[in-house]
């Protein structure tokens, strides 16, 4: 089934089912493609997803949720390095796609750097199908964990429950956004990004409780976490190009690379700022409270995942 709540049934039962189908299928992807480092990267959006999901109870379950959350969080890491070398390379690649008109020599060098690296990250630091193996083992210690979550029966304990957990996210969310426009490093937008892309998933899994109007802030949510994330691959690479500059080129080359960094950086952060300051402008305790009341909503006239 899709990545999505069904208002009729339990909020436990639903997270329990949502887990477990995440869990068996980046089970299946690290088992039988342990050495494909794409589906790897399957797996890892998996793992995004889970912590998502079980964030949801932190207002009912804080230690369950903190204790998953950190279970899924470390699970991916495991299997992380090849991917976010590959990252780097896309990121690179989309900055000479953003900046078509410069001559491809420019980028070429620190593409090959990037290439290196990325093969070393897959033939160094143990093999990929053992990491693989390990990380699947660690999925299945937290499926056997959510047997026995649950949550207390009452309708309404349940749905105070899921808006206790959505508020916790769209607190930190507007804190960050805060913390941004105070300061605006690399770091605090990643942090904002993070709560956004929860924000994403949450959103995803709440969607039947009206298509139109949650798709929407969906959208927004998933434009602005994918800007920011850019824009954090930029700042990682931009950090090894600062490490060992004659590795990117010449020095004029690498000022070149920093400055186009710098520019279309600054156009990504701008563009999901206007993305994160629609989906915010509401209290996270009014959005939560008013979410929730879909659900009990939906719940009533029977909507479907």
């Amino acid at each position: 089934m899709a990545y999505r709540l069904d208002p009729a049934a339990p909020l436990d039962a639903e997270i329990r089912r949502i887990a477990g189908e995440q869990i068996e299928r980046a089970v299946e992807d690290l088992a039988t493609h342990g050495e494909d480092e794409s589906a790897v990267h399957e797996a890892r959006k998996r793992m995004k997803k889970l912590r998502a999901l079980v964030r949801l109870a932190l207002g009912a379950r804080p230690d369950f949720a903190r204790a998953e959350n950190a279970r899924y969080r470390d699970a991916a890491k495991g299997v992380g390095g090849a991917r976010d070398r590959v990252a780097l390379i896309e990121a690179l690649d989309g900055l000479a796609k953003r900046f078509a008109d410069e001559s491809p020599r420019l980028f070429a060098k620190a593409r090959r750097t990037l290439e290196e690296r990325r093969d070393r990250a897959l033939g160094t630091g143990g093999d990929l199908a053992a990491r693989a193996a390990e990380t699947a083992e660690a999925l299945r210690a937290g499926r056997s964990r959510l047997d026995g979550f649950a949550l207390p029966h009452s309708p309404k304990r349940q749905r105070d429950a899921l808006a206790a957990g959505l508020a916790h996210n769209l607190v930190q969310a507007r804190r960050d956004l805060r913390t941004v426009r105070r300061h605006g490093t690399a770091e605090t937008f990643h942090d904002l990004r993070k709560r956004i892309k929860y924000l994403g998933h949450h959103l995803r899994l709440l969607e039947p409780v009206w298509p139109s109007v949650v798709q929407a802030m969906r959208e927004d949510a998933d434009e602005a976490a994918e800007s920011l994330g850019r824009d954090h691959d930029y700042a990682v690479l931009l950090a090894e190009i600062e490490a060992e500059p004659a590795r990117f080129g010449t020095a004029t080359d690498v000022a070149r690379l920093r400055a186009l960094l710098g520019r279309h950086g600054e156009e990504l952060r701008a563009q999901a700022l206007v993305h994160v300051e629609r989906l915010l402008s509401e209290k996270p305790e009014a959005l939560a409270a008013r979410l929730a009341r879909l659900w009990r909503e939906a719940k009533r006239t029977g909507a479907q995942a």
